[in-house]
């Protein structure tokens, strides 16, 4: 397994893998609203825009030139997308994909301190046994549920 930096070239395949995974393991838990809003956040002319200025970054996870996992940064310390093939899942891919991010953030200057996250519910357990800690219960907004999450670093 190979872990780099998406280009905006590698953008379009990234964020296929993202809406294949949400659709099969994210979408039965959302209202219509929510899968939605994810859809819009995800399509390609709308997060290209964001690499551009530097708002989000991503990495992929690939074995074989063949791209199993992506994680995102926003905002400099926000993973804001986390997603892996589900035929890749429990083969520690996530994990190391958080780690890439926590290695990114904890580069930062000045240092930042704390890795954030908005949960979705199917990956709360995940991010508990990395050590996030729920910074309060689940929310909603525009159809989204998810519990915002915190690792010190």
């Amino acid at each position: 397994m190979q872990i780099c930096r998406i280009t905006q070239e590698k953008l379009r395949d990234a964020l296929e893998l993202v809406w294949e995974v949400f659709e099969k393991y994210e979408a039965p838990d959302y209202e219509e609203m929510g899968i939605a809003t994810f859809r819009y956040f995800i399509e390609y002319h709308n997060m290209v825009e964001k690499v551009r200025q530097g708002e989000m970054r991503f990495w992929g996870c690939y074995l074989n030139n063949y791209l199993i996992g992506v994680v995102a940064l926003r905002t400099g310390q926000h993973i804001s997308l986390l997603f892996v093939r589900d035929q890749f899942h429990h083969l520690g891919v996530a994990r190391k994909l958080v780690n890439v991010a926590v290695d990114a953030v904890s580069a930062a200057v000045p240092p930042i301190r704390a890795v954030t996250v908005n949960s979705s519910p199917y990956a709360v357990g995940f991010y508990k046994k990395l050590g996030f800690v729920p910074l309060g219960p689940e929310k909603q907004a525009d159809g989204i549920r998810f519990t915002p999450m915190r690792l010190s670093i």
